[in-house]
């Protein structure tokens, strides 16, 4: 049960984070929300453009797994990718011009979510959860064999054996592909953060540093609950390298 337990919290930890919405009310005032703004008012930002997977074209996606490890990624774009990471690069020029750092925020958060949850990303987080289950219930199904014995401790035994199934599934079905495309997408917008010059040293090197890290946090032997720590690491980061690059 505690294995269960701590499957299901991390599963709800997991989960994507909403949306950040810009718009105006009736009164003239900006709000910031996480739910949509209502009917009628005046929506001050739309979602980034992005960058689109290699050899597709229309409407910007992000930037899949690829087979490079180690070191910066060399991405080859397609003119429809240079198209849109070029848009998103006069965007943030506009913002920053502007001084509006709710926007650098905003697009900086969006850019990470669709590096955690898009292409069928979002679903992964259950796979833990139906580990636990199905071996589960095959210990309860062997158990019920047995007239004697120690049926409790088989049902435990499947259950941690579910567990550690699930762990693994994890990491390489959610943690493993998260973590290449954020450093993969990350690394092209320090190209395109809307400056024409290259990031302080120090900066660059604290991004570097959270990628390793949130690489590293990716293995299977790591704690479960140790990327989405090292995620939030990397978008306070980002964060602070996008405010003042």
């Amino acid at each position: 049960m505690i294995a269960v337990a701590g499957l299901l919290v991390l599963a709800i930890l997991g989960q994507p984070q909403p949306h950040t919405y810009r718009w105006r009310d009736d009164h003239g005032q900006v709000q910031i929300t996480n739910t949509p703004p209502p009917p009628g008012a005046e929506v001050l930002e739309a979602p980034p453009p992005q960058a689109v997977e290699p050899g597709h074209a229309g409407r910007p996606e992000m930037l899949r797994q690829s087979a490079n490890r180690g070191g910066r990624r060399q991405a080859l774009l397609s003119p429809a990718q240079q198209q849109a990471w070029e848009a998103l690069n006069q965007r943030l020029a506009r913002a920053r011009a502007e001084g509006d750092r709710p926007t650098l925020e905003a697009v900086t958060d969006s850019l990470i979510y669709d590096c955690l949850w898009g292409n069928g990303l979002w679903a992964m987080p259950v796979l833990p959860l139906l580990s636990v289950a199905l071996m589960g219930l095959l210990g309860w199904w062997l158990a019920l064999g047995f007239r004697t014995g120690p049926k409790l401790p088989l049902v435990a035994g499947f259950l941690l054996l579910g567990a550690a199934f699930g762990h693994l599934a994890l990491n390489v079905f959610l943690y493993h592909p998260q973590a290449v495309r954020l450093r993969q997408n990350l690394e092209l917008l320090e190209q395109h953060m809307g400056t024409d010059r290259a990031l302080r040293p120090e900066h660059r090197t604290l991004l570097q540093q959270r990628y390793v890290a949130l690489e590293q946090a990716a293995e299977p032997l790591q704690a479960p609950w140790r990327f989405p720590a090292e995620v939030k690491a990397l978008r306070q980061a980002l964060k602070q390298v996008m405010v003042e690059p």
